[in-house]
């Protein structure tokens, strides 16, 4: 999983073409500690992108996706946001809303 800034953010996933997924986070949140390692997981298995964002550092996008819990993880494909999670997700819970966009 690699942490994207907000310009990253617009570059990597507003701009890209394909599957993403998205975690909305923070340093402090321990659902998001918990949650980490199965995107690690996930992401070591997968051939979409995983990525993570800082809520604290990139407030613009979080308030521009309506985050208002972390982890929220959201689901893009060609750029358009396409599902939301909310909340820890299981790897197979995961697997199941991406593998709807793929």
């Amino acid at each position: 999983m690699r942490e994207l800034d907000t310009l990253e953010f617009r570059d990597e996933v507003e701009a890209g073409k394909g599957t993403c997924l998205v975690d909305f986070n923070a340093t402090w949140c321990g659902p998001c500690k918990m949650q980490a390692p199965v995107l690690e997981e996930l992401a070591s298995e997968v051939d979409y992108p995983i990525y993570g964002i800082d809520v604290d550092e990139a407030e613009e996008i979080a308030s521009e996706y309506n985050v208002n819990a972390v982890p929220s993880l959201m689901i893009f494909k060609d750029g358009k946001l396409q599902e939301t999670l909310v909340g820890f997700q299981s790897k197979e819970v995961l697997e199941e809303a991406i593998g709807k966009y793929l």
